[in-house]
């Protein structure tokens, strides 16, 4: 359902953020190549006193500072103010920017009465990553005004409590002289604004929310991703939410938000960003290779990216250990050759048809630029004005929303290939279905032939061809039970060759095997009824079960039975031999109450019993219970 609204919407998204960074970047580009030139070309102005412009209540420092650069960080304010040999540089730019360095550097400009007499100036460097600042004003080459501060001091300790540095300055009776101290490991970019207190409250409010706004929106695709990687449990959405939480911490770093609202801890504001800056590296690497599942379609840059995440790994461990300058260069070099991998990447499958890439690449593009225009300004390559000093926050909020829309339009794209395979599978397995069902079918006919032909073997006995014991059993449950529900009668004969073992010992057994043939074949002969059926009961033995038959209808068959077999001539080796059997009668008849036997097991023992009699008075007779 989710994906459903978000789908409805992504278009519209896709080419709103398209236009709106087309326009965004050439806009940006050429503001910065204006200004680049106009700045580089134009000559300060010697100005006397930094003073409010008419109808202002900001303070214009363009022209008016001064700076000098001390390489062996050894000068003291006195010796800055006393030594004749030192060479003040007006500063063309209005923002101070030396790259990286070793040096100090001391800045000043000179600050007018106020016209009115108690209104303070308010001085700020908004670089919060400085790490030592040093603000004196002097009057009447005296000393009126010192504080020191930067990021190696706690955050309490600051003078006024603000993510950058503030300094009120105080109401100066004449022209006073502010000087400032600044050395870092980090580049050393100096942005002074000298404001009015009204109206620096005015721009703080501004910048609030300008950053308000940024923060807000890169957790408001934090929580969103995360709320959506535990709906769907697909690791892209968790890989891009721990990226983009990472670059959120890394941005607080660099703002100076996170050592105001979380650690105020100088361990923590001197490496979160070189910490931060490195995780950020290879959860962006992992989530690369998640989302455009580079393992399966190029796996071989697949691992050079995942080499790439684990040095990142490697060197966010380090870092607090390492020099700052030089793992600050390699963690902007790591990063521009990453997010160039992924470009190429994206690219790639792009060119391929794989849709998803086209956002994922896009999205890419916007932070790959915003850092290669980051780092010309930290290295002092480009001016720092407001697009070159926020590009990271610009780009890097593009691309988390670019990328969170990428997430959604990968699960569209997956859903709709999975509809497509679906289909297509429906379709193959349909197919596959009736072919299969045929075959089952065919199977199945010649396993049904197969087993009655088992069946038929089974219930048959191999050398006489009629039924056998366990046909006998089967068959005689169910006419028992049959003749019990109709309320019939069901006559048994248990039929047994005479003296049979004396005739195996005198001829053989493959004559004794050849007289079994001769007695079933006959027996079965004189079963004439439809539902009557001779059995081969074991050895000599055999069963006549007559269904419907009453005693004086079992006797008569039985009798015939005899005759036939007294009749019989075997020949045997051109010897014409004969034999005899005896018969014995078990009745079931639910008329007659003298006769009435309860099982199938009784009826048996009943016919055993009267062939035992049969036996007994003689053999090659006919014994029957009595009437």
């Amino acid at each position: 359902m989710i994906f459903h609204v978000f789908g409805s919407q992504i278009n519209f998204l896709k080419k709103f953020v398209s236009e709106s960074f087309r326009m965004l970047l050439f806009g940006k580009l050429l503001y910065l190549l204006v200004f680049f030139f106009t700045s580089s070309t134009c000559v300060a102005a010697e100005v006397d006193c930094v003073s409010l412009q008419k109808n202002a209540s900001r303070y214009n420092l363009h022209g008016s500072i001064k700076y000098y650069e001390d390489k062996d960080q050894d000068k003291s304010l006195q010796e800055v103010m006393s030594d004749k040999d030192i060479s003040w540089i007006n500063l063309a730019e209005s923002t101070p920017s030396f790259g990286f360095t070793h040096s100090a550097y001391w800045l000043k400009f000179d600050l007018c009465k106020s016209g009115n007499d108690k209104e303070k100036s308010v001085l700020e460097i908004g670089y919060p990553l400085l790490d030592s600042i040093h603000v004196f004003a002097v009057m009447d080459q005296k000393k009126v005004y010192e504080v020191h501060t930067g990021d190696m001091f706690p955050f309490s300790r600051r003078p006024v409590q603000h993510h950058n540095y503030i300094f009120f300055l105080p109401n100066f009776p004449d022209t006073a002289s502010i000087y400032l101290r600044v050395k870092s490991e980090s580049s050393v970019q100096v942005p002074l604004n000298l404001f009015t207190p009204a109206q620096f409250f005015e721009h703080n409010q501004t910048v609030l929310m300008i950053q308000g706004c940024y923060f807000g929106i890169i957790l408001a695709m934090i929580f969103y991703n995360l709320f959506l990687f535990f709906s769907l449990k697909e690791s892209p959405y968790l890989l891009y939410v721990l990226f983009t939480l990472s670059f959120f911490c890394f941005q607080s770093v660099l703002q100076g938000f996170f050592q105001q609202f979380t650690f105020d801890s100088v361990w923590w504001q001197s490496h979160g960003l070189l910490l931060f800056g490195f995780i950020s590296i290879y959860f962006a690497n992992l989530f690369s290779i998640s989302f455009l599942n580079l393992s399966g379609k190029m796996p071989a840059f697949s691992k050079i990216l995942r080499t790439f995440a684990y040095i990142s790994a490697l060197a966010a461990i380090f870092s607090p250990a390492l020099p700052y300058a030089p793992m600050v260069k390699f963690m902007m070099a790591l990063t521009i050759t990453c997010s160039g991998g992924v470009m190429y990447a994206g690219f790639k499958l792009w060119w391929s048809g794989h849709r998803p890439a086209r956002i994922f690449t896009l999205a890419w593009f916007t932070l790959l630029v915003s850092i290669i225009l980051a780092s010309f300004n930290k290295f002092g390559l480009l001016p720092r004005v407001f697009w070159t000093e926020n590009i990271m926050q610009i780009g890097g909020v593009l691309e988390v929303i670019l990328l969170s829309i990428a997430l959604g339009d990968k699960i569209n794209e997956e859903k709709r290939q999975r509809i497509i395979g679906e289909k297509n599978l429906s379709s193959s397995l349909e197919k596959k279905v009736k072919e299969r069902t045929l075959a089952l079918n065919h199977a199945l006919q010649k396993l049904e032939a197969v087993n009655a032909t088992l069946d038929k073997i089974s219930l048959t006995d191999a050398l006489t061809r009629i039924p056998n014991r366990r046909a006998f059993d089967n068959h005689m449950e169910k006419e028992f039970k049959s003749a019990m529900r109709g309320k019939d009668c069901l006559a048994l004969i248990m039929i047994d060759i005479d003296r049979f073992k004396l005739f195996n010992d005198t001829h053989g057994h493959q004559t004794g095997d050849k007289v079994l043939e001769q007695v079933a074949k006959n027996l079965q002969s004189q079963a004439t009824r439809p539902r009557d059926m001779v059995f081969r009961y074991g050895g000599e033995e055999f069963a006549a079960v007559l269904n419907k038959t009453n005693r004086a209808g079992v006797i008569t068959v039985a009798e015939k039975m005899r005759r036939s077999i007294e009749g019989l001539k075997i020949n045997i080796k051109d010897k014409l031999l004969t034999v005899t059997i005896s018969a014995g009668i078990g009745m079931y008849c639910s008329k007659d109450s003298d006769s009435f036997v309860h099982s199938v097991e009784k009826l048996i023992s009943q016919a055993d019993s009267h062939l035992y009699q049969a036996k007994s008075n003689g053999r090659n007779r006919v014994s029957a219970p009595k009437e």
